[in-house]
């Protein structure tokens, strides 16, 4: 049987979830029927999750707070905080998705879909439905099935509503709970006259420097404008150039502990296909066909 390409997301309503995965209701519905999801339980689950991450997040938080922030009613939070959760309604002939006891359920550190693996992240980390921020948003590939971030800045915004990461420097310190990273990893020096797709597409370094002192500045930016606890996910990729491999995943990670993340997670995106250049005509080193996503929290 064929795997369903339907990325389901239970933070999510089924509107929602067809909405990102560019199918109809019906079909979600279907996805949900035919792999036995209690929707309802989810649904508890969800926001019990997203109450509990709140409130360790802002102990002082009144229920009129939680219920402003997480767009619930009083009376849903009320019930919730004083656990007066009606558990008999649970239906045992259904699964919970966020039962990993279930294999099927099991969230895995390597997919060949981003889409998959930014979802999980979501799910797993960052406990709500989107991003609060991404600082490279680009043309938005990321969120092709996933919700939209709350903020997108770029340096060269090629969108509408992108707004310059200059004036990401006026968000308030601490004020985010999770912010996402995609920088170039491309090289292509001045003296180089081949042509690079993943270059002409997006932006690139004029060398090595640029590279690991950017991926530095960008981590400590992003450190300085997330709370306490907050979730950094950084997407980066080992290089060659020059015939000499760079290990930007080692570097980002030993450079992410020293400024005072801590690494939580890490999913690797496998690539079924990869752009190829005519260079070099001896293969001197494994090809790249792996990028990494980190889940850096901030101490």
């Amino acid at each position: 049987m064929r795997k369903s390409k339907i990325i389901y997301n239970p933070l999510l309503s089924v509107k929602e979830n067809a909405e990102n995965n560019h199918v109809s209701i019906s079909a979600i519905r279907w996805y949900i029927r035919t792999n036995g999801i209690d929707r309802k339980r989810d649904n508890a689950i969800a926001i019990s999750k997203s109450i509990a991450n709140y409130k360790k997040s802002n102990p002082t938080a009144t229920m009129n707070d939680i219920s402003t922030a997480l767009e619930l009613s009083v009376n849903t939070v009320r019930k919730y905080v004083q656990n007066k959760i009606n558990k008999s309604n649970i239906d045992n002939s259904k699964l919970s998705t966020f039962d990993l006891s279930k294999r099927k359920f099991i969230i895995s550190s390597i997919s060949d879909s981003q889409d998959e693996i930014l979802s999980n992240i979501l799910r797993l980390h960052i406990k709500q439905s989107r991003f609060d921020c991404d600082l490279t948003y680009s043309i938005g590939v990321f969120y092709k099935h996933i919700p939209q971030p709350k903020l997108k800045f770029d340096k060269y915004p090629q969108v509408d509503d992108v707004r310059p990461l200059d004036e990401f420097n006026n968000i308030e310190d601490g004020s985010l709970h999770s912010i996402v990273i995609d920088l170039p990893f491309v090289i292509k020096g001045k003296e180089v006259n081949y042509k690079s797709m993943m270059a002409d597409r997006f932006n690139c370094f004029s060398n090595a420097k640029e590279l690991y002192d950017t991926n530095t500045s960008m981590l400590q930016l992003a450190y300085s404008k997330l709370s306490k606890e907050g979730i950094l996910v950084f997407k980066t990729m080992d290089i060659i150039y020059g015939g000499v491999p760079h290990w930007i995943g080692n570097y980002v990670q030993n450079k992410a502990i020293e400024i005072g993340f801590k690494l939580v997670d890490m999913f690797i995106l496998f690539a079924k296909t990869k752009v190829l250049t005519n260079v070099n005509t001896t293969q001197l080193h494994a090809r790249k066909f792996h990028s990494y996503f980190f889940v850096l929290e901030k101490r």
